[in-house]
């Protein structure tokens, strides 16, 4: 491209930012799950000069509203006025589609993109009136893609665009739903690749916890629930102990059945010594103790299907050993970027006991995951790629 056409596409670019009106809206009020992802990706959009609004759940009664505290931080521009609840309920739904309406026919927002199906079916209920509708987009952080008959509907009637978290998803949503592939963007959620950075100097906290500089530790960071499978790893560990002397293992995270899922198993084990559990970790404290990790395991997504943890890992240069579940392959890898196991307890074992031998191949999965963060991570890459995506669904309007 010649330096004219790139000046005029620059240009083009740029008005059709200043013509869109975009509104975010996030059905959830709790900083957890794609409350990080999404407001990301609304802040990146905002700091690219887009005309952005966000709008998400109330939070109940006097519990502090996470996503507000976050949103205010970034300066991202906020409108109040809907509950916006996680979860379906009849009157708040009427409620919010109602208002919602109201907006969209006094702002003239050109999109409406919904985080999480709730926020969707609000969406929907709201536009079913109005003559000339809104584009709507849906992000969907399952693994799996949206699915189901309600997400089947979703998708055939109130969505022109569908942006989801992997290529299996994608695969998946068009086998399942028969929703058009061309209105399907896989796009990788985005992390703040400036807080994941090795190269800050914060140092770890092998200190602070009491492990040595030369123990091998083995992380994991995940909410402390059944299905996240912990007795799997507590078993791994617990087998792996019997070849590597120097091992240790931190878990970061809380969770209400702590006890009976770690403590417990932990005491009977007699890996007291060997396994660390600082609780959940904030700011610049969870950054360096990702630092003192040699390996991050990753066994079940969470309500984030796009495994933020797991991302923010690579980012530091942590390998990874991961199981085969969700988009877990995909985004590790087999051999590339860490190894990729059936989670078995022994295959578990084996697999911690095989880097913690093997040094050089440990680093080198170890920078391919950096490498690889550096270049699909960034949050100003997903504010491009999902600018595009409004673009190119804007054209299709006109043609």
């Amino acid at each position: 491209m010649d330096k004219v056409s790139h000046a005029k596409s620059q240009i083009e670019a740029e008005d059709g930012k200043r013509k869109m009106k975009l509104l975010h809206l996030f059905s959830n009020w709790r900083w957890t799950g794609p409350a990080e992802p999404a407001t990301n990706l609304v802040s990146a959009l905002h700091r690219a000069d887009w005309d952005v609004t966000f709008s998400f759940g109330k939070e109940r009664r006097t519990v502090k509203n996470g996503i507000l505290h976050n949103a205010e931080q970034r300066g991202i521009p906020i409108r109040p006025g809907l509950l916006l609840q996680k979860h379906s309920n009849l009157v708040y739904d009427y409620f919010d589609s109602r208002r919602l309406r109201s907006w969209l026919r006094n702002d003239h927002f050109n999109i409406v993109h919904a985080h999480l199906r709730n926020a969707h079916v609000i969406t929907a209920m709201a536009i079913r009136p109005i003559e000339k509708k809104p584009l709507i987009v849906r992000t969907c952080y399952e693994g799996d893609g949206p699915f189901g008959l309600r997400e089947a509907v979703l998708l055939r009637r109130y969505t022109d665009g569908l942006i989801v978290v992997s290529d299996r998803a994608r695969r998946t949503v068009i086998d399942k739903t028969g929703f058009q592939a061309d209105r399907i963007w896989p796009v990788h959620t985005p992390i703040d690749m400036d807080r994941f950075n090795p190269d800050r100097g914060l140092g770890d906290r092998r200190e602070e916890f009491g492990i040595d500089p030369d123990a091998f530790v083995v992380g994991i960071i995940a909410r402390i629930q059944w299905r996240r499978r912990y007795h799997i790893f507590l078993e791994a560990i617990d087998r792996a102990r019997q070849k590597l002397r120097n091992i240790r293992a931190v878990i970061v995270g809380r969770g209400t059945n702590m006890k009976p899922i770690a403590l417990d198993p932990i005491k009977k084990m007699k890996l007291n010594d060997i396994i660390m559990l600082p609780g959940y970790q904030t700011g610049d404290d969870f950054v360096r103790t990702i630092a003192s990790m040699d390996v991050n395991i990753f066994l079940v997504p969470g309500t984030d299907g796009s495994c933020r943890a797991v991302r923010e890992a690579m980012a530091m240069g942590v390998p990874i050993i991961a199981s085969r579940r969700g988009m877990l392959p995909e985004l590790v890898g087999n051999d590339e970027r860490g190894l990729v196991i059936e989670d078995t307890p022994q295959n578990l074992a084996n697999a911690i006991i095989a880097l913690a031998n093997d040094r050089k191949r440990r680093i080198s999965f170890g920078q391919h995951a950096r490498r690889f963060a550096m270049q699909h991570f960034p949050l100003d890459r997903q504010a491009d790629i999902v600018g595009g995506i409004y673009r190119e669904l804007m054209e299709r309007v006109k043609q």
